[in-house]
């Protein structure tokens, strides 16, 4: 055979992105973390609601009754998890705002960092979250309309959430009877409001990841 006539077997190599941030994050590990973390929290609340409408209030009422403190120990185990699923879920907050200045950068505002202390500060916290979420979700999707409806919906839940809590822990310090009764029925409208949000949460992170991988696998090609 001629030595010239070789043909070279052609490579294809895949555009490397790169943006204001760095190059793309790829966050799925970071949403299956999440994913798993809120689904076990769900189970626990949602079997703790239930357990609390279905066991009758005289055991309720007895704190060292193994009823209740079985109850108490998964009460205490859901808010663990969702402890241990905040650092992660700021850090998704965190590279997804470093992928959406890539995907869109003329019209991102929020940086990484504050996409995420915007949580953390007292009245901010009521918009600007959800301002940079939005944000993220407009340069994830481009011009799909996914989470037009589902975003509001997710940020009521978390404000719903963070009011009921708030409610919960100020009536614990109340040794009024009627208030105490009043907390017994806020903490079931909390739970419900909690499992609203994680679901709703699971939804918007597993969406805006799919999201990005979808289009940063356009941009590569």
């Amino acid at each position: 055979m001629n030595a010239s006539s070789y043909i070279q077997p052609q490579t294809t190599e895949k555009k490397v992105l790169s943006g204001t941030y760095g190059p793309f994050r790829n966050n799925d590990p970071l949403k299956a973390i999440i994913f798993m973390g809120l689904i076990v929290a769900v189970m626990l609340t949602l079997f703790s609601l239930l357990a609390r409408q279905v066991i009758p209030a005289t055991i309720l009422a007895e704190p060292d009754h193994h009823i209740s403190i079985t109850l108490r120990v998964i009460y205490m185990a859901g808010i663990t998890i969702h402890i241990l699923c905040v650092p992660f879920y700021c850090l998704w907050v965190n590279r997804s705002c470093k992928n959406a200045w890539l995907l869109n950068p003329p019209k991102m505002k929020a940086t990484p960092a504050w996409a995420v202390a915007y949580y953390f500060i007292p009245i901010v916290s009521l918009w600007k979250p959800y301002s940079s979420m939005l944000e993220i979700r407009n340069a994830s999707f481009g011009m799909r309309a996914n989470l037009t409806r589902l975003l509001p919906l997710w940020w009521f839940s978390w404000l719903a959430f963070i009011i009921l809590t708030a409610g919960q822990l100020t009536g614990h310090l109340s040794i009024n009877v009627e208030i105490i009764a009043i907390l017994d029925k806020l903490g079931s409208v909390a739970d419900i409001a909690s499992i609203t949000l994680n679901y709703l949460s699971i939804t918007v992170v597993v969406s805006i990841t799919n999201a990005q991988n979808k289009r940063a696998s356009e941009l590569r090609t």
